[in-house]
């Protein structure tokens, strides 16, 4: 739940309030879907991991019940963010360190149009920068938000960009951000030749199917 609440110095604030005891139902949701994963796999003939893939989804729901950690998602963004080029258009909601606690997060009050229902003329170019946002978190940041649904974007009165819920992020390493790059480069370049090898590396193939995609 959120709220909005005025603090004794006058800042307007937003403040994020975990339920009572949600540790314990995720933990018997994930156990029963866990359960049950492998029963579909049979059932639906799925050529999936479902079990993993259960396992990914409890570690990001549990990762999203840690308010600290998504106040240092926050503004680890910001400061890297200050860096680049795109430090004056987007932003995340500065966080209340003295009011925050695992439970608890509170951040300074945005307010702002959702992208999907502002019809203020620049929202093309805030599109524009949104990608630009994401790629940049994606090839430089190695912190990558990953709820980007459209209550979490927002244009600002000033028309900045500022991106909400800072919860739910990948971190991607170095290694698998220079692979990313020359993924790209290879299919802007058409040298479709070496595309097989980064979908290896990328891990989106396993080493003893290397010889499918080389024919595909």
């Amino acid at each position: 739940q959120v709220y909005k609440a005025t603090m004794k110095d006058g800042r307007e604030v937003a403040i994020k309030v975990q339920r009572p005891n949600i540790m314990n139902q995720i933990s018997l949701d994930m156990h029963l879907l866990r359960e049950f994963a492998p029963i579909a796999k049979r059932t639906f003939n799925l050529n999936t991991d479902t079990v993993g893939t259960v396992d990914a989804w409890g570690a990001g729901f549990v990762d999203e019940l840690d308010y600290i950690q998504e106040a240092e998602n926050g503004k680890y963004f910001m400061k890297r963010i200050k860096e680049t080029p795109l430090k004056d258009v987007v932003m995340a909601p500065t966080v209340v360190d003295e009011l925050t606690t695992p439970q608890v997060l509170v951040t300074e009050w945005i307010d702002g149009e959702r992208l999907d229902k502002s019809s203020s003329a620049d929202i093309t170019i805030l599109c524009s920068i949104c990608m630009n946002t994401y790629l940049t978190m994606l090839l430089e940041l190695g912190l990558l938000h990953c709820d980007p649904h459209p209550g979490n974007l927002l244009r600002t009165p000033e028309g900045k960009l500022c991106i909400l819920d800072w919860g739910m992020v990948t971190r991607l390493p170095p290694e698998l951000q220079l692979t990313l790059i020359e993924h790209m480069a290879h299919l802007t370049s058409s040298d479709y030749a070496e595309v097989p090898r980064d979908l290896l590396l990328l891990g989106f193939i396993p080493e003893d199917k290397a010889d499918l995609i080389e024919d595909s």
